[in-house]
């Protein structure tokens, strides 16, 4: 029997696929005016946290400087560009209605995760928020979704984790929850494959058939 559902934000609740990618075009734009960025590449680090990336590919900047930009382009176009992908909250409502547990598990800071929630008006259905400030290591390690787990007190082999990423995927199985694909993403197919992920949603209300 399934008691808990958690969630990966960027990708799986909010499409911010294009605002993530114009932010690092901003910032290649900026501080490496000599190479040309690879949207690619850049969809390959989705789900990793940002300092991650910003360690790997900027190590030769000042990395507060570039993630502050990074940054002030995100605040002042973020309510114009993202968006809840289509029957997330009417989704939400019905795991409510139905005594699921709810969590957030991102890499995402809490500060802009909490007002992406607030903005969204979605914030009440989490009773458990995980971002990228609450542990040493992150997703695909198991620690952020055991996290949740703990302070919802529930257990991972009653837990679906809904995410769009390679790195939610095996944070998931690494858990021992059940791995659930959004399959929205371009990339969608071939993570399934690879991960041979059974639960593929076409749209958040899929994810109530699996209740």
């Amino acid at each position: 029997m399934i008691t808990t559902v958690l969630f990966d934000f960027d990708g799986t609740l909010a499409d911010t696929n294009n605002l993530i990618i114009n932010s690092f075009r901003h910032i290649y734009e900026k501080f490496q005016k000599d190479k040309d960025m690879d949207e690619k590449y850049i969809l390959s680090t989705f789900g990793e946290p940002l300092i991650t990336t910003m360690n790997r590919d900027f190590d030769m900047h000042n990395i507060e400087d570039v993630i502050a930009s990074y940054r002030e382009y995100q605040v002042e176009r973020f309510n114009d560009e993202v968006f809840l992908y289509d029957k997330v909250t009417e989704t939400l409502e019905f795991l409510k209605n139905r005594n699921i547990s709810m969590g957030i598990v991102t890499s995402r800071l809490r500060k802009s995760t909490m007002d992406a929630l607030e903005n969204f008006k979605i914030i009440q259905y989490f009773d458990s928020i995980i971002t990228a400030d609450d542990t040493e290591v992150h997703k695909p390690n198991k620690e952020p979704l055991m996290m949740a787990l703990n302070q919802l007190n529930k257990n991972p082999d009653q837990t679906l984790f809904v995410g769009d990423s390679k790195f939610d995927m095996e944070c998931a199985i690494n858990a021992g929850a059940i791995p659930v694909l959004v399959g929205w993403q371009s990339n969608s197919q071939d993570l399934a494959g690879q991960y041979q992920i059974k639960n593929v949603l076409s749209n958040m209300w899929d994810l109530t058939k699996l209740i």
